[in-house]
């Protein structure tokens, strides 16, 4: 670990468990990491309100910082579970309404996340779980209205659906990836956790060859491909595995 100053990890799939754990031995080993003066970032598509927790729990309040919202914005929690924001990237409110309007038009779940608000136009079965699973719940509201674009715009759909990308409309200056076959993360195009977290080491003079990173999930593949040392999980996507330098067990 030496030579490694930052360790940069992604949540679902990675540091959580598949039921949406962190376990002791990760806790600890997060803490390990940080008394040898090896700092750790966690990099997620979730929301900062959805993060919030992991983080209290894991110790990573003020001054440790994270990024979320797939790379959208990058802040910090004070202990009393404040939020300070370093960078946020929101997308056009125009396209963003643009979006919400045809993927509601095509049957999809939408959520609209901007800082700690989390805007759903209804409270459907798949919001629902999402809710479940990240620990707060979403504000109903009429996105048509809203007049600040999101950090980020996730597109959700059930189980077994195919080309979940090829049934929302994606304009220019947009970008969409998914994060899992339900879930279609979409940003700015010019926002990825890869670029958050190139922003966030130039400014503390770590360079890419001093970043270990850890994802498992194609959403991750730019942020793996930036750190000198890229980590997978054994049952990350195939793409993450091909460019990963070692796999866990």
């Amino acid at each position: 670990m030496s030579a490694i100053r930052l360790v940069a990890l992604d949540v679902d799939g990675t540091l959580l468990t598949s039921d949406h754990r962190v376990t002791a031995a990760a806790a600890e080993e997060v803490t390990r990491i940080r008394a040898q003066g090896v700092e750790v970032v966690l990099t997620t598509s979730r929301p900062p309100r959805a993060l919030w927790p992991i983080l209290a729990g894991l110790g990573l309040v003020a001054p440790a910082v994270f990024i979320a919202s797939q790379g959208a914005l990058t802040g910090r929690y004070s202990p009393a579970g404040d939020l300070h924001v370093l960078a946020r990237e929101p997308m056009p409110v125009a396209l963003a309404r643009q979006v919400a309007a045809g993927a509601v038009a095509a049957g999809r779940s939408v959520n609209w996340y901007s800082a700690e608000r989390w805007l759903v136009p209804a409270i459907d079965e798949l919001i629902a779980t999402e809710s479940a699973i990240v620990g707060c719940a979403p504000e109903v509201a009429d996105l048509g209205a809203e007049t600040e674009g999101p950090d980020k715009l996730l597109i959700l759909a059930p189980v077994g659906t195919e080309d979940l990308a090829g049934t929302v409309q994606i304009p220019a200056g947009l970008a969409a990836l998914a994060s899992t076959p339900t879930h279609l993360e979409i940003t700015r195009e010019d926002v990825d956790k890869a670029v958050a977290l190139g922003r966030l080491c130039a400014a503390r003079g770590i360079g890419p060859q001093q970043v270990m990173a850890m994802g498992d999930g194609p959403n991750d593949l730019a942020m793996l491909t930036f750190a000198g040392i890229a980590v997978a999980p054994a049952n990350a996507h195939p793409d993450v595995l091909a460019v990963a330098d070692v796999c866990t067990d």
